[in-house]
């Protein structure tokens, strides 16, 4: 007989939450403001249930269940612990009665003190959730042999091509997505061998954009330009916000992994080397990037316009730095103007001229 599933979330977690009942019945949700256990939960839970034993499962992050059935029965002999399974407390199994008696004995407080009766149970019956990868390109040299790469170590990645304009090849990324979150690579970046596309965010940050490092290999500066990026699906659909810099502000929440993700080897001719740094120094001159900090920009639009002159097309793109950092300077208030470094066509344009 399948046992009661119980589901414990907060405000925070919600989304998590109603990305767990897709995927398993849940008899019932209980609130909880900080997504906390307490006695009173627990007696209400037990009050409820209408078997010998129920499952709770916590949303601190996103877990699927494609093989487990939550039959599992607890020995009589058993029934004073808390089941838990490969020493993860994500999912909970608790006698009704024994909860009904002891509920203080089993809350979050006590599992924290280390007085909660625990039997582990040595079986993972769960996987966490598997993210989309979407690879954008758009007319760089390498990305065809580039999208090969990504596609033989991870099968399930997929292309969007030939969209005209960043935000809108964004855009088409989110809805090629069918995962609630979804991974975008860059066509010129080269994932390095330890980035596996495995991560799954706590659930406070199941709405944030995440950014991993890249490696310069013109002036080999790391941080998040031409890294991997982790989307929020339903946020980047229904983004109606400034295309500048969207991936600043698709979210309020941004956050920077500190991690290398990929290579970004834009240096491959004149013009995509001229290309991105006259983008990326023309975003880093206008400050458009919300919260920067000045120091480290100063610190930044210097290495491009300075370093890597003798590396492949390293000239071109300093020479794209320098004037992508006029460009943002004396743009900085028009954003009309600076929408301009995403339109492949001027920019090329610009570049022959």
């Amino acid at each position: 007989m399948r046992q009661t599933v119980f589901l414990l979330y907060s405000d925070d977690t919600k989304f998590v939450a109603d990305e767990i009942c897709k995927n398993i019945f849940v008899n019932r949700k209980f609130y909880s403001a900080d997504n906390t256990l307490t006695s009173d939960l627990l007696k209400e839970m037990a009050s409820t249930c209408k078997g010998e034993c129920f499952y709770l499962i916590k949303t601190d992050k996103e877990i699927l269940f494609p093989n487990f059935n939550f039959y599992y029965s607890v020995s009589e002999w058993d029934r004073q612990y808390m089941h838990i399974w490969n020493n993860d407390t994500s999912v909970r199994l608790f006698d009704k009665e024994i909860v009904l008696t002891t509920p203080t004995n089993y809350t979050d407080t006590a599992l924290e003190a280390g007085t909660v009766s625990l039997k582990n149970i040595d079986e993972r019956i769960y996987v966490d959730p598997i993210f989309d990868i979407i690879f954008l390109s758009y007319d760089e040299m390498y990305a065809d042999e580039n999208y090969e790469k990504l596609k033989y170590r991870f099968p399930r990645a997929l292309r969007s091509h030939g969209v005209k304009g960043i935000f809108e090849a964004h855009k088409q990324a989110a809805k090629l997505a069918k995962s609630p979150m979804f991974y975008v690579v860059d066509a010129d970046a080269i994932v390095v061998d330890t980035f596996n596309f495995d991560y799954n965010p706590h659930s406070v940050d199941r709405q944030s954009v995440h950014v991993w490092h890249s490696r310069n290999p013109v002036n080999d500066l790391e941080y998040g330009y031409g890294g991997v990026k982790l989307f929020p699906t339903n946020l980047l659909l229904e983004y109606t916000g400034s295309p500048i810099d969207f991936t600043t502000s698709v979210s309020k929440s941004f956050k920077v992994m500190q991690d290398v993700s990929n290579i970004s080897a834009f240096n491959t001719d004149p013009f995509s080397a001229w290309r991105s740094g006259f983008r990326e120094c023309s975003k880093l001159a206008s400050k458009i990037i919300p919260n920067q900090d000045n120091t480290e920009t100063e610190y930044r639009l210097n290495v491009w316009c300075t370093k890597g002159e003798n590396r492949e097309f390293g000239d071109f793109a300093i020479m794209g730095a320098k004037e992508g950092m006029e460009f943002g300077t004396t743009h900085k208030d028009q954003p009309e103007l600076l929408g301009l470094i995403n339109d492949f066509a001027w920019l090329e344009k610009r570049f022959s001229s």
